[in-house]
């Protein structure tokens, strides 16, 4: 049975299957319900039921006595146990207030983003249930005492951060990227300028640890240190710098080359496995060429 692995004192991960890979649910321990919170719940009812409740059980944790649950934005594979948690247990849920649509219906948004890329996306998820939040937060607040809300776009345009103030630990979710996610071709983000931005906001933070929803190519899930998470958002920098740098010399050499064909010799270029599908590298290059196509016309990028 997988478990809760302690990353910093008082913050567990538990490394939940989505695929071949996995994602992360992060138990934030605190001193009674009001101060204890589970961020993320999974891909379905099926990782709830057979990892998530086994996993507490072992940590001697009831649900009924975590405080609250959150997420770090609303894909799937990130909140798609949160209605099979609250269906048991009635727990308490909160949310970006720019995710209070998603949340509600995340199954909708799973469809969407699928449809910008059919001919290279999978299926949707064939269940995907949403939950009616109990607290809608905007930048800044506090969840539990402890967890800042830090609002990160780009990844997604509701994706968010969770500043743990009392060890100083960057909960990141998909915020952060580096090279890519295992099994990713490429980092994901649909919004360049706003997830560079992102990383500046992070960097500032000065926080000392940090904890990422997957394993992220080079650093993995974690970074332990300031100098460590510095490095880890500073890399995540520089990939978005060599993205650039690849496409615009190729669009030179080969102007009209198309996305999919520039997504593969991005891939390739950065010694990445192609993936199955590749709508989330398509995602990432549409955004560079948006971006470089702003700054030829002499805008900002």
């Amino acid at each position: 049975m997988i478990g809760f692995e302690e990353i910093v004192p008082g913050i567990k991960l538990l490394r939940t299957p989505f695929g071949d890979y996995w994602s992360g649910v992060v138990l934030v321990c605190g001193r009674n319900a009001e101060d204890t919170v589970l961020i993320d719940s999974g891909a379905n009812r099926e990782v709830v039921d057979d990892c998530i409740l086994p996993a507490l059980e072992a940590e001697k944790i009831r649900p009924e006595q975590i405080g609250w649950l959150t997420c770090t934005h609303c894909h799937g594979d990130h909140v798609g146990g949160h209605y099979r948690i609250k269906e048991l247990t009635g727990i308490r849920t909160a949310v970006y207030e720019g995710s209070a649509d998603k949340i509600r219906n995340p199954l909708k948004y799973n469809k969407l983003i699928r449809s910008v890329f059919p001919e290279d996306s999978p299926e949707p998820a064939k269940v995907l249930l949403g939950v009616e939040p109990d607290r809608l937060m905007k930048e800044g607040e506090l969840l539990a005492g402890r967890l800042r809300l830090i609002h990160t776009p780009g990844h997604d345009e509701d994706t968010v951060c969770w500043l743990d103030e009392k060890t100083n630990t960057l909960i990141s979710g998909d915020s952060v990227q580096g090279s890519g996610a295992a099994g990713a071709g490429l980092a994901f983000y649909q919004d360049l300028n706003a997830y560079r931005g992102s990383l500046k906001r992070l960097a500032a933070l000065q926080a000392e640890n940090l904890l990422a929803a997957h394993s992220y190519s080079p650093q993995g899930a974690s970074a332990t240190g300031k100098e460590a998470v510095q490095d880890y958002l500073q890399t995540s920098m520089a990939v978005t710098e060599r993205y650039d740098n690849y496409l615009s010399r190729w669009l030179t050499e080969t102007p009209g080359t198309d996305q999919r064909t520039l997504a593969r010799g991005l891939i390739r270029e950065e010694g990445r496995p192609e993936p199955e599908y590749l709508f989330l590298e398509r995602f990432t290059v549409r955004t560079h060429l948006e971006a470089l196509k702003t700054k030829s016309e002499g805008g900002v990028s």
